[in-house]
Formats: C-alpha cells, structure tokens, sequence
C-alpha cells in the first residue's frame, strides 16, 4: 500500500513539474505551492513508516536510542572516543552537533568534543545554517531584510553613490559616480534566553536539535527585529526607523489628515526600481488602529485580508516598530551581517527548584542601510503644525 501510493505521489509530482515547465498554462501557484508540501509532507512520513518496517524485519534501531557505554575497565575518554566513532558511522547528524546538544542537555557539563569561546560553547556552523533559515521563516523581519552570514569583517562600498554612466556611443567614458565611501560592519552582542526542561535529555538527540534550532531561532530573531528596526547605530545595529533619511523622503502629517492618498504618496518617494518591490513596515498597533479598516475612494478596503496586501505592496506587521510611523522600502538594500558564529553558555542551576536548563545564547553583528534611496519614511503626529511634503 505503502509503495503504490508513493508512485502515486511521484507520477504527480512528474504532473506538477510539466505543468509549471508549460508556460502556456495559466497556473494557480499558491495553490501548486500548497500541494507540493501536503505531497512532500504525505511521501515523508510513508517513506519513515516503511522504514520503520523494514528495521523491524532486520532488529534494527533507531542510532539516537544507542549509546556505546564504556566497560568498567575502560578510561571515560577512551569510552568517548569509541561512542563518536559509532555515531559517525551510523547517524548523519555531525559529531559536532552531537556534542553541542550533549553540552547543552547536560546544563553544560559535558564539553568533549564541543569548541569553547570565553567558557561557552560555540554553536556548530551545519547548526548555526538550520537556526538562520528559521530566523526567516519566524521573523517577517529577518525575511525583509538582507540577512548575512559572512564571518568576520565586513567593508563594502556605500551603494548610495552608485550611478550609471550617460555616455553615447564613441564618447570617452567618464568615471560619474561609483563607489564613494566605505560601510564598516561590527560585531555587536545581541542576547537571548531560552529555557528548556531537564527531562528532554531523555529524548533523542534529533528531536532534542529540532527545539534547539526553534527556540534559539525565535529567541534571536525577536532581539535582531528590535535593533532592526530601532537600533541607535551606536554599539548595535543601525535601525531603519532611526537612520537619517534625505528630506525628500519623509512626510509628516496629522492623523487627522492620514489617508489612503498620503500612504500613496509615500510610494513614490523611493526610486521607482524599489518601489516595485518594496514593501510598507508598520507597528503592529498603529496597523490595527489606523490601517486595517482604512477604505479608498472607491469605498473598498485598501488592505486585503486575503493577500496581506496594502495598497497592493506587501505589509510587514512588527511589534518593534516605532508606533506613529511607517516605513516603505526595499528590504534587501538593508545588510544585517550575522558575522560570528552564535555562543551559548547552559546551566542547570539558576531554575533547578524548576526543572529547567537555562540556555543564554549570544549572537554577534551588525546591520546598515546600503542606500538610503531605498527607503522613505511617514510620520503621524497629533501636532497641527504637521505637513505633507
């Protein structure tokens, strides 16, 4: 049963493919989108029971349920030499990760095999991948922005100065703008806390990697979006509410006077090739007080629910936005380079009454505006001394 319903999945599979290969098909890509993961998701999980069936046929198990115990004659690192070599063989999860999870299960005691930065342990870099693919799909946020993960440091040319060259066929070539200063990134902490009950040590190992991975990556992502959207600049990230922006970019105006026609306005105020894949960033509040019902002039909402689209460009809806203010821009002309690998110091004792580990994760970068034409900024103030520019 098994087995033909996998061919199934596979022939429709082969259907979807050329389907989306002829492009004289009009197809419905959300749709298309939402059956491949229920395929995906359905092949998964008969592919795990089939061979689940085929271990119980051959006595098999599961490698995350062995442990390799040393004899009572054996030396404690020997016997730990010999469990690494068993898992290698027989798991692909990475000895590295092995040992970080085993760090981190045990409230940090166990620290073979793990690297040590300042007495914590340094997250794997197969482990540090997993939690930044999560941080964007957590965080609206981190899936806006341009999210790097380039180790040390980072200097690039401010993309602001970049212009294109007018010249005409024949004419000598005249050097008219390019790259006219430099954007250092740092390496500023950022610190999270997550807390997870001694008794998953009694789970396995590539369970126990699925929360770490969920938890680390919700907990980051939360402190990133902050300084993302309002960080001084100054010993952490420049936030994209606080940089300075050109006065041509920014409106101010009474919320008496705010309107669909003012959020309008406000598209036209960045470069017309980022405006087509720009998006509004807006205070999760402000959005339900001022936007959500908002009608144009042909009395139909400007928001639809169903799209999650506001004037017809994405909305980014963020509890750490500034209330009063909306942005509209180009994410990806925002650089937020993750440059160190992230370091977590675990330990059992702060909430032992509890029964919990406390695991405090550090994570290190920086983050910029590569060109402030990408962005432009509304104000809503009460003052009647506001204006529209």
């Amino acid at each position: 049963m098994n087995e033909k319903r996998l061919n199934e999945i596979k022939t429709r599979k082969a259907e979807i493919k050329a389907d989306l290969e002829d492009t004289t098909k009009d197809i419905d890509l959300d749709a298309t989108n939402k059956e491949l993961d229920a395929l995906n998701a359905e092949e998964e999980k008969l592919q795990k029971r089939a061979e689940m069936a085929k271990n119980l046929e051959t006595g098999e198990v599961d490698p995350d349920t062995v442990e390799t115990v040393p004899g009572a004659d054996d030396e404690e690192e020997e016997g730990g030499k010999e469990d690494m070599k068993e898992e290698k063989r027989t798991s692909k999860m990475s000895i590295k990760v092995r040992s970080f999870l085993r760090y981190m299960m045990t409230g940090g005691k166990e620290t073979r095999g793990v690297t040590l930065a300042n007495g914590q342990a340094v997250v794997p870099e197969e482990l540090d991948n997993e939690i930044i693919t999560e941080m964007r799909e957590v965080s609206d946020v981190m899936n806006f922005i341009n999210l790097k993960n380039v180790r040390g440091n980072l200097r690039v040319g401010n993309l602001s100065a970049i212009e294109a060259n007018k010249d005409a066929d024949g004419d000598t070539i005249q050097a008219n703008g390019g790259v006219t200063g430099d954007i250092t990134f740092g390496s500023y902490r950022t610190s999270a806390k997550i807390e997870l009950g001694v008794g998953l040590d009694a789970e396995s190992l590539e369970a126990f990697k699925e929360i770490v991975v969920s938890e680390l990556a919700l907990a980051l992502a939360l402190k990133l979006e902050a300084e993302v959207m309002t960080g001084t600049g100054k010993n952490e990230a420049e936030g994209l509410f606080a940089a300075e922006l050109p006065a041509a970019q920014k409106m101010s105006v009474t919320a008496a006077n705010f309107g669909h026609t003012v959020l309008a306005t406000l598209k036209g105020k960045i470069r017309r090739a980022y405006g087509k894949r720009a998006s509004y960033v807006v205070n999760t509040e402000t959005f339900h007080e001022l936007i959500e019902g908002m009608v144009g002039a042909d009395g139909h909402p400007i928001y639809n629910e169903n799209t999650e689209l506001l004037l017809k460009k994405p909305v980014i809806i963020s509890d750490e936005a500034p209330k009063g203010k909306i942005l509209f821009g180009y994410g990806k002309r925002y650089w937020y380079n993750y440059n160190v690998a992230p370091q977590v110091a675990s330990s059992e004792h702060e909430k032992f009454s509890e029964g919990m580990i406390v695991h405090r994760a550090l994570a290190f970068g920086d983050g910029h505006i590569m060109d402030s034409k990408a962005f432009a900024m509304l104000e809503i103030t009460a003052a009647s001394t506001a204006s529209t520019k």
